[in-house]
């Protein structure tokens, strides 16, 4: 394994028996992965997609039924042998905390110091004993996370953002090649949320730590994320930058699910793509592909940021509601044939519900999956 990578998963699947037959449930679908040193990879999918028994897999919680897990270049489990979890030098943030309420927050980053040696496990300290190394230890932590001041209290002493961070402390404190993270934010309410998923960031980047996080928050998995695996039904669907998987998602589903994107019926004629909201440019790579002789079918995405809006009466897409978001306002716009419509627009016009307007794009050559696609092959043939 090169010596740059952290985490390897080779191919795993995992299966659960179904009590009223003999057939199984596939939960991990053949899932191959790989996360180097100091990276931070968001695990994103709908509820149900795999990604919590993903985390728990990595973690030492659920056995699999093939393939092979590899931290910093040791093979932790296969299907037939597994190390345990607290012997595979990572540390783990839950959803709820799991801070020890009668121990202080001081003593709570201890415990696992303390407890460093047992079960296996190697120490960062040269005695178990040395309480002068565990108390720099807890406090580099605490200075780490910004909360230096609040060693002394307790667990329902803090705030939920404040509980978050101690619990981070904790995770980080033994000094583990892989933090594992089980959605650490859904507890909150959304403006702590915002302020601690960059905190977060800047945490883990500062402590040189590799980490995994699960989140059904795309917005999350954006602004925390070097890199986003996208999870559908126990697979992966795309592996890439924040950037990559907004900007150019690799099937359709990722698309909707991370950029929200709306989906036109288009046909392919001679140099452009009819739709109902008009005809598109053909794009430089399909221009080049020199095919677009043959009339093909298939589906425009379009980003609600990608359509601009202009009243115009002689148009048949009338506004159908929309909210002010403060920063944009958020429209639903219905075409002639009733297809719904959304788009973010700035502040600089007001369009009343129920205007006929007509619609523009921002990008010059939107992404169109066509029907020899996998994920379009029920696509219709449309009529413009």
């Amino acid at each position: 394994m090169n010596h740059s990578v952290i985490l390897q998963l080779s191919n795993l699947t995992k299966t659960y028996p179904n009590r009223t037959d003999s057939s199984h449930t596939v939960v991990l679908d053949n899932v191959s992965l790989t996360l180097n040193h100091g990276e931070l990879l968001g695990l994103l999918g709908p509820s149900g997609c795999g990604k919590t028994t993903l985390l728990r897999v990595v973690a030492g919680f659920e056995s699999i039924s093939q393939g092979t897990v590899s931290i910093a270049g040791k093979v932790v489990c296969t299907n037939c042998d597994s190390l345990a979890a607290e012997k595979r030098n990572t540390g783990m943030v839950f959803q709820d905390y799991a801070l020890f309420p009668h121990l202080t927050v001081a003593d709570n980053i201890a415990f696992g110091l303390q407890h460093q040696g047992k079960n296996g496990k190697k120490s960062i300290f040269p005695s178990q004993k040395n309480h002068t190394q565990i108390n720099r230890r807890v406090h580099e932590v605490l200075e780490l996370v910004g909360l230096r001041s609040l060693e002394k209290r307790y667990p329902h002493q803090l705030s939920g953002g404040q509980q978050q961070r101690i619990a981070l402390a904790r995770a980080l404190a033994p000094q583990p090649a892989l933090i594992l993270l089980d959605e650490p934010l859904s507890n909150l309410d959304v403006q702590v949320r915002h302020r601690l998923r960059a905190e977060i960031r800047a945490i883990l980047k500062a402590a040189g730590t590799s980490a995994i996080f699960v989140t059904h928050d795309r917005e999350e998995a954006l602004a925390i994320s070097d890199k986003i695996a996208v999870m559908r039904q126990g697979k992966i669907e795309q592996v890439g930058t924040p950037e990559e998987v907004y900007l150019n998602p690799a099937s359709r589903f990722v698309a909707e699910f991370v950029a929200q994107a709306n989906f036109l019926p288009a046909i392919q004629k001679g140099l452009v793509w009819q739709t109902e909201i008009g005809e598109i440019p053909l794009s430089q790579s399909e221009l080049t592909a020199n095919n677009y002789a043959e009339v093909k079918t298939g589906e425009l995405m379009l980003r609600p940021e990608d359509i601009s809006l202009i009243p115009d009466p002689d148009s048949k897409i009338v506004v159908q509601e929309r909210q002010f978001l403060g920063r944009e306002y958020y429209y639903g716009i219905e075409t002639a044939s009733g297809k719904r419509i959304y788009a973010r627009t700035n502040l600089e016009r007001a369009i009343a519900i129920g205007t006929n307007v007509a619609v523009s794009l921002t990008v010059k050559a939107p992404q169109i999956f066509t029907v020899s696609s996998e994920v379009n092959k029920s696509l219709a043939p449309v009529s413009i």
